[in-house]
């Protein structure tokens, strides 16, 4: 009597880092092909249609769509975070014009508390010295990443840097508009954030 049927077997096609959802941190993970196989006598024959792909969690054992791959892991988003008030600062203190020590103060402290660790005003007056940053290539990432609590945290500390100055003027505001607009944030949330920022900033 001839025994036969269908079973799925899987194949790891790669495996790296991934942010799980279920963990919620860096995880190991599988990428996975589910490949349905014609059996006979329960040894697979031939394969006999592809079941699409998913990815596996090697802590938890959760699996979940392909398209988890595409956020950005912690320790990535650690260092785009860096990279992104970094580049904010910078682009700040330029349009300031000739900045203050009080203002370079702030804008170190922001780069510090960003995750650049040991970053000190000298280090910062040398990427003023330098080529300068492009804003695009890291806050559009964020924009895609971060929660609005995120976005928002970031163009609070580029607000108290040009405000550091003794407000925040026309070119610095012009800025900012930018900045929200990169984050991906509307510009009624812009102009909330930026007022909420300058109100916070001791007087005198």
């Amino acid at each position: 009597m001839l025994i036969w049927g269908f079973k799925t077997i899987f194949k790891t096609l790669s495996e790296g880092v991934f942010h799980c959802p279920r963990c919620g941190g860096d995880r190991q993970y599988h990428l996975k092909l589910a490949r349905r196989w014609f059996t006979l006598f329960f040894i697979p024959i031939f394969p006999f249609k592809q079941q699409g792909t998913h990815v596996e969690c090697t802590t938890c054992g959760g699996t979940f769509h392909d398209t988890v791959l595409q956020s950005a892991t912690s320790a990535q988003m650690s260092e785009l975070l860096g990279q992104g008030m970094r580049a904010l600062a910078v682009s700040m203190l330029r349009v300031s014009g000739t900045p203050s020590t009080a203002a370079r103060t702030v804008a170190a402290a922001a780069v510090v508390e960003a995750g650049v660790q040991n970053y000190t005003v000298s280090q910062l007056d040398a990427d003023l010295a330098g080529a300068g940053f492009e804003l695009p290539p890291v806050l559009v990432p964020l924009g895609d990443q971060l929660q609005p609590q995120g976005r928002e945290w970031l163009l609070t500390r580029a607000t108290l840097i040009a405000a550091a100055e003794g407000g925040v003027g026309s070119a610095e505001r012009e800025l900012l508009d930018r900045v929200g607009g990169l984050l991906q944030m509307t510009p009624a949330h812009v102009t909330g954030v930026v007022e909420t920022a300058q109100r916070s900033v001791p007087r005198g």
